[in-house]
């Protein structure tokens, strides 16, 4: 046998084994028609099946099937009743015998509880046991004992029989259930809850914010230098003159509501915008009136100085 459908053979009854229990030597249900044809092709059939299962295997045959090929009319009859002699006889239910191959599918029945791999040459006897879970199908085909591929029926039954041992057990199941059917009943309520629906939204409060007046320094009285180093004010429409500070630091005394010596700068406090602008209006109305007082002054300053005609 070649190595590539040796290992192919080996892979398929390792599967066997895993998902179905399959152990050696196996057992071989060997038809009436399988001894026939391995006969007539000259395969040695013990041999050649122990080859296709990679394994030490037990061979059977029913009653029924021996007493087929008693009645068999075939050349190779006398050869094929000696191979079935190395054969273990297995027992059947049958008191009559009847067909080897309708034996056969009783004794398999839905199920393959024995773990029996079956020898046979009949195609629907074949397509038969394709729909039972784990059943290794072997025939001879062109003097080579051939074991056929997995079925899909196999390949379901191996996946459901995984996932009933890694699976939930039936009370847990049945918690589970009980778990989702509570959180789906807590999912109903909040759904039921009316959502509150947002109102209009108002313009952005920083674009409808009132711009603030930013504070004006306090206006000073701008005093004019003569040439003559003389300081003149113009009071009203006469100018006065008035001799203007020496260089020596000597200072001319400040009479009450003189504005020529300027104002002590006030600070202004940082805060609120009204705080701010009434801060300001304060101080303009303090320098209005000094202004007054000082003009005053020196317009009485300046009619007694002129002389009298």
């Amino acid at each position: 046998m070649r190595a590539k459908r040796a290992k192919s053979y080996r892979k398929a009854m390792q599967f066997y084994q895993q998902a179905f229990g399959f152990r050696e030597p196996y057992q071989i249900l060997v038809s009436p028609d399988f001894i026939l044809a391995g006969v007539s092709k000259q395969v040695p059939v013990k041999a050649r099946l122990e080859e296709a299962v990679q394994g030490q295997a037990k061979f059977l045959v029913t009653h029924c099937g021996i007493s087929e090929l008693l009645k068999s009319s075939s050349d190779f009859r006398t050869q094929a009743i000696t191979a079935s002699k190395e054969f273990e006889k297995r027992r059947c239910p049958h008191q009559e015998p009847i067909a080897g191959l309708d034996c056969i599918r009783e004794i398999m029945g839905d199920e393959n509880k024995n773990n029996y791999c079956v020898a046979v040459q009949d195609d629907e006897l074949r397509a038969k046991l394709r729909t039972v879970p784990g059943v290794p199908i072997l025939h001879v085909k062109q003097s080579v004992v051939v074991l056929e591929r997995k079925s899909q029926v196999a390949k379901d039954a191996s996946k459901k029989m995984e996932q009933d041992k890694l699976g939930l057990s039936e009370l847990e199941r049945s918690m589970l259930r009980a778990v989702k059917k509570q959180a789906n009943e807590g999912k109903s309520e909040k759904r039921k809850k009316k959502k509150k629906t947002a109102g209009p939204k108002g313009p952005n409060p920083l674009s409808i914010k009132k711009a603030t007046k930013k504070p004006q320094p306090a206006k000073t009285t701008k005093s004019l230098t003569s040439k003559s180093g003389q300081e003149e004010k113009r009071v009203g429409s006469i100018p006065v003159t008035t001799p203007a500070a020496t260089t020596t630091g000597t200072k001319r005394p400040r009479t009450e509501g003189d504005s020529s010596v300027p104002a002590k700068k006030t600070a202004t406090v940082s805060g609120t915008p009204a705080a701010s602008e009434d801060g300001v209006k304060h101080k303009r109305k303090r320098n209005r009136s000094a202004k007054n007082r000082g003009t005053a002054n020196d317009s009485a300053a300046a009619v007694s100085q002129v002389p009298s005609s």
